[in-house]
């Protein structure tokens, strides 16, 4: 079968969800691309077809697989809302992609491989970085309109995925019973308020 790209989207889906899979039950450094291409019913040469080496696959899935994605796919107009509406659609659109299960199985494999292995939390740190600058971009274009007051955009930034980050640990990781009582719409909007507060004109 020629490989279209709708033939190669799938496959490289097809592969990222086995390697979600094997990932979650034996852990990134301890899985192998034969275990990986045997969950995904392929041969392991085909792995690298699509995928130069595992990191190559890890980097792609949290590439498509977690908030990272809507960096690309945000359309530009959309950086001209005002903040409380941008925020508020981000903040959402953010909690709907890292309370999936698809995004949980990621963090319950990362965050031990991150403890015991120093690049694997180089590679999270760049991908974080990389959504920070989003923000900040944001930020700093708010701020020259008289929108935001000037502030540091990346502390703010930082502050705001903070926000976000702690409720999703408690709610996904530990399973808070206080946390999880509250929707995706009443966390957005309080963090949008508890940050906006602070970068307002005054």
């Amino acid at each position: 079968m020629a490989r279209t790209p709708k033939v190669v989207e799938d496959r490289r889906d097809q592969i990222m969800d086995a390697a979600m899979r094997v990932f979650a039950q034996k852990g990134f450094m301890k899985a192998t691309n034969k275990d990986i291409a045997r969950e995904a019913g392929i041969t392991p040469g085909l792995i690298y077809y699509y995928f130069e080496s595992k990191e190559a696959l890890l980097k792609a899935i949290i590439e498509a697989r977690s908030p990272l994605q809507l960096t690309t796919s945000v359309p530009p107009q959309m950086f001209e809302l005002p903040p409380q509406a941008f925020l508020r659609m981000m903040l959402l659109r953010v909690l709907g992609i890292v309370e999936s299960e698809n995004f949980i199985q990621l963090a319950r494999m990362l965050f031990p491989e991150i403890v015991h292995n120093p690049d694997m939390g180089s590679i999270t740190a760049s991908f974080l970085q990389r959504a920070i600058s989003f923000l900040a971009t944001y930020f700093e274009m708010q701020m020259k309109k008289g929108n935001l007051r000037h502030t540091d955009a990346s502390l703010i930034a930082q502050v705001l995925f903070g926000c976000i980050m702690g409720f999703v640990l408690r709610r996904q990781i530990v399973h808070d019973q206080v946390a999880l009582q509250y929707s995706h719409e009443q966390i957005a909007d309080t963090i949008c308020e508890t940050v906006l507060e602070g970068v307002l004109p005054r």
